[in-house]
């Protein structure tokens, strides 16, 4: 008595990855079933069948319904009762692949090592890339502000700076003292 058989019913649990008849491939016997027929055949083949989605779609079906002139009841569509089909859209046999293969121009999306490399360099002739005899070795590099160091980093005691207060936020003479001996060690490299 504790094991009795259900009939020919299907039950699926939550989340279950057994096949269901959905929809769009299978209609329910009722109301529903009946108005929007479900796919037949292969949905992607005839033609008025290239864009699938909009043939098949809820709000499509829905604009196909035939609809009443006289309006009997409160809510009624007064409408003309089929609506005539639009000739000038419907595509004709050159229409039916949107998009050539032939004029679509593929990127190579990898190419072995050396492929696309150039075969002959070009050498450019400018100031970037000096030859012997553009430059003289003799001739001394600009001068550089070198504070003095102290095992790589600037030896504070011989830079001069401010004396150390209690209060900790930076006044407007802090900066230009730092801006006033930031130009006088620039200045010394030149007037000395």
């Amino acid at each position: 008595m504790c094991f009795l058989k259900l009939g020919a019913r299907d039950k699926y649990s939550f989340g279950t990855r057994q096949h269901r008849k959905l929809f769009p491939h299978y209609h329910p016997p009722n109301l529903f079933g009946n108005k929007f027929l479900p796919l037949r055949g292969s949905p992607h083949i005839g033609p008025g069948c290239y864009i699938p989605e909009d043939s098949y779609g809820l709000a499509y079906n829905l604009s196909r319904i035939p609809t009443s002139v006289k309006g009997y009841a409160l809510g009624a569509r007064t409408a003309v009762r089929f609506k005539p089909i639009n000739k000038d859209v419907t595509p004709y046999p050159g229409m039916y692949q949107r998009v050539s293969p032939q004029k679509e121009q593929h990127k190579q999306s990898f190419a072995p090592f050396n492929v696309l490399v150039p075969r002959f360099t070009s050498y450019s002739e400018d100031i970037y890339c000096p030859g012997p005899g553009t430059y003289n070795p003799e001739m001394k590099p600009l001068p550089k502000i070198a504070w003095p160091m102290r095992f790589g980093s600037p030896d504070w005691a011989q830079v001069p700076c401010l004396q150390k207060r209690t209060f900790k936020t930076e006044l407007s003479t802090d900066k230009d003292f730092r801006k006033h001996r930031n130009r006088v060690a620039y200045l010394s490299l030149f007037y000395s």
